[in-house]
C-alpha cells in the first residue's frame, strides 16, 4: 500500500488504499488551515508553484475579509503529483509589513475566495459529480492518521485549467468542520488513477472503498 509520499501516478484497483493498521487516536482540534497562514502547493518534481493559499483571520489586511481562504493559481494544475506546503508569514497580522506580505503571496494569480470556518453539518455524505470533465481528484495520508486514513482533494477546471473550485473529501465526518485536525507541515497529493489504462477517477470510492466518504465543496 502506498503512503502518499510517491510522486509518480498510481496503477490502482479499486480500494487499494485501504487502510491496513489498527486505527489512531485523533489528537484534539486545531485550526483546519491555520489563521494568518500562507500555504502554497508546488509540483513535486519541478517544484513549480501552482497554488498559493493565504488565509486570513480576525485581523486581516485591507480590502481582504476576515476568516477566509484566499486561493491563488499560479500554474497549470495537471499534474501526477503535488505537495502542499504550510508557511508561516514573516510579518505578523496587524504589522505595517503584514498587509504587503499578504498581497504579494497572491499576486500574479487568479484568485478566489471561501470561508475558513465550516460546520461539520457542512460536510456531506457521498460523492461529489464535478460539472467539468477537467477535474481532477488527489489523494493524501490524512494527518489525523496518517498510517490508516487517506483525504482526497478534488480540483474543479475549467475548459482551460483554470481554477473553479475546491472540493475536500475525508472518511470521518470532521470534528468541527475541520479538513485536519493536525495541520501538516508538508503533504504530498497524488493524481488518482485506475487500472491499467491509468484512467483518471474523480470518485473517492477508488481510493478508500470500506470507509464512508464525506465532502464540502467550498463556495468560491
Amino acid at each position: 500500500m502506498s503512503t502518499g509520499s510517491g510522486t509518480g501516478e498510481l496503477d490502482i484497483k479499486r480500494g487499494d488504499l485501504l487502510p491496513k493498521e489498527p486505527e489512531e487516536t485523533e489528537q484534539p482540534d486545531q485550526t483546519q488551515i491555520p489563521i494568518d497562514s500562507k500555504l502554497r502547493f508546488i509540483e513535486a518534481r519541478t517544484e513549480t508553484p501552482l497554488l498559493q493559499v493565504a488565509v486570513t483571520g480576525s485581523n486581516p489586511p485591507p480590502g481582504y475579509a476576515a476568516m477566509t481562504e484566499y486561493w491563488s493559481r499560479r500554474g497549470t494544475l495537471k499534474t501526477s503529483a503535488m505537495i502542499l506546503e504550510s508557511i508561516g508569514f514573516a510579518n505578523r497580522s496587524g504589522s505595517a509589513g503584514y498587509p504587503k506580505e499578504f498581497h504579494d503571496w497572491l499576486a500574479e494569480g487568479s484568485v478566489l475566495a471561501t470561508a475558513q470556518e465550516v460546520s461539520a453539518q457542512q460536510w456531506v455524505q457521498g460523492v461529489h459529480q464535478p460539472a467539468s470533465p477537467n477535474s481532477a481528484l488527489y489523494w493524501a495520508a490524512d494527518p489525523d492518521a496518517p498510517s490508516t486514513r487517506r483525504i482526497g482533494l478534488l480540483l474543479e477546471l475549467g475548459s482551460a485549467g483554470e481554477l473553479l473550485n475546491v472540493v475536500w473529501y475525508k472518511t470521518r465526518q470532521p470534528t468541527g468542520g475541520l479538513i485536519f485536525q493536525k495541520a501538516p507541515s508538508r503533504l504530498t497529493f497524488t493524481l488518482l488513477v485506475v487500472g491499467e489504462q491509468r484512467k483518471q477517477s474523480t470518485d473517492p470510492y477508488d481510493i478508500d472503498a470500506q470507509n464512508t466518504w464525506y465532502y464540502y465543496r467550498g463556495e468560491m
